[in-house]
């Protein structure tokens, strides 16, 4: 017997979603999509770039005048270095954010990082005071190791950073100086201190302050809050140092533009001294410095040390004196294009540079 052939399954019949009503589902949300990544692309986003930026001789910037009844300043011309260098901030684009993220001298980072939640205009007022402190400190920093005596009187307590969480910051913000505390005037930080103990968490304090953009004191109440590691223990929650008042015996100029923050302050400081005793303190060589300088010659970190190294680079310095804590980031980032050095105080400074061929320091004194 023959089989009987099976006849093929009959083929089944799909609907298919007419093309029109297809793209009226998907169209809308394609459209909306693609606005949203170019508007992000296209538009600022709440990030900083951090840059390298420039590289100067800071000697030509500084003029030394003899003050009435003063010394007569030494007649040194200004030579070619020591080198300040900067970081360039600006905002980006989303799409200038992915792009700059490829270059390992840029570095992008949250907003707040770079503000510490200020206005762009506080910050910016706020850094422009950090410069002027930094000046001064440099300035007798410089001048006492040249052999002038330079008188120091506070005026005051400078908050120099807040705890953004506690109540404090709602009235209080960097750069405000405090004169009075519960009516009593206040001239350093320990008589900040004192009042604050004088109260117990949950208390309020009043506080008199003079704003760092040079407008009309005004008047805080802020609420105490209580210590975390200390129960019971009242807290404001800031840091601060005394503002001083010197009395300069050489009137010292430094024209450093609308560059803000504290990190030339060793530079300055070399540069001026530099200028008060003989010889050329930095050497043969293009020397670039960086790092904060205390009134004890103490030098400190200042953050954008990778684009700072390659500012240093591009302008052509053969020598880098750096922080200690961040010397391990600009050893890396010079990548061997020119020698980078730690210090710690204005002394070692002035040992590694008389290692580079720079004249010893002479101080009137000597």
């Amino acid at each position: 017997m023959s089989a009987t052939p099976v006849p093929p399954p009959a083929p089944v019949r799909r609907e298919r979603l007419p093309t029109s009503r297809l793209w009226w589902f998907t169209g809308p949300v394609m459209v909306l999509l693609l606005g949203v990544i170019l508007l992000t692309a296209v538009k600022p986003v709440p990030y900083r770039a951090l840059l390298p930026g420039s590289a100067r001789s800071v000697g030509p910037l500084v003029t030394i005048k003899p003050v009435k009844g003063g010394p007569v300043p030494p007649k040194e011309d200004p030579h070619d270095s020591p080198l300040f260098v900067t970081v360039s901030v600006r905002t980006p684009t989303g799409l200038e954010a992915l792009w700059r993220m490829r270059d390992k001298s840029v570095e992008i980072v949250p907003a707040e990082v770079i503000t510490g939640g200020q206005s762009q205009k506080q910050n910016t007022q706020f850094n422009l005071q950090l410069m002027t402190d930094s000046k001064d400190k440099a300035k007798k920093v410089a001048m006492e190791r040249a052999g002038y005596e330079v008188k120091v009187t506070p005026t005051g307590a400078v908050v120099t950073d807040l705890d953004p969480d506690l109540p404090v910051a709602e009235k209080i913000h960097p750069g405000d100086t405090i004169v009075e505390a519960d009516g009593k005037p206040v001239t350093t930080t320990a008589d900040v201190k004192t009042a604050i103990q004088a109260h117990r968490p949950g208390d309020t304090i009043v506080l008199k302050v003079e704003p760092f953009d040079g407008t009309p004191a005004r008047t805080e109440t802020v609420k105490i809050s209580e210590n975390p590691q200390k129960k019971g223990t009242p807290l404001l929650g800031v840091s601060l140092e005394d503002r001083p008042k010197y009395d300069f015996p050489l009137d010292v100029q430094i024209d450093s533009g609308q560059v803000g923050g504290p990190s030339a302050g060793l530079a300055f400081t070399l540069a001026i001294l530099d200028r008060l005793t003989p010889g050329k303190l930095t050497g043969p060589e293009p020397v670039a410095v960086t790092g904060t300088i205390e009134l004890d010659g103490t030098v400190g970190p200042v953050g954008g040390v990778v684009q700072k190294t390659e500012a240093a680079v591009r302008e052509g310095a053969k020598l880098f004196i750096v922080p200690d804590d961040e010397y391990a980031d600009a050893k890396r980032a010079a990548r061997g294009r020119l020698e980078v050095r730690k210090v710690s105080n204005l002394d070692e400074a002035l040992a590694v540079l008389r290692s580079v061929g720079g004249t010893p320091v002479v101080t009137k004194a000597d």
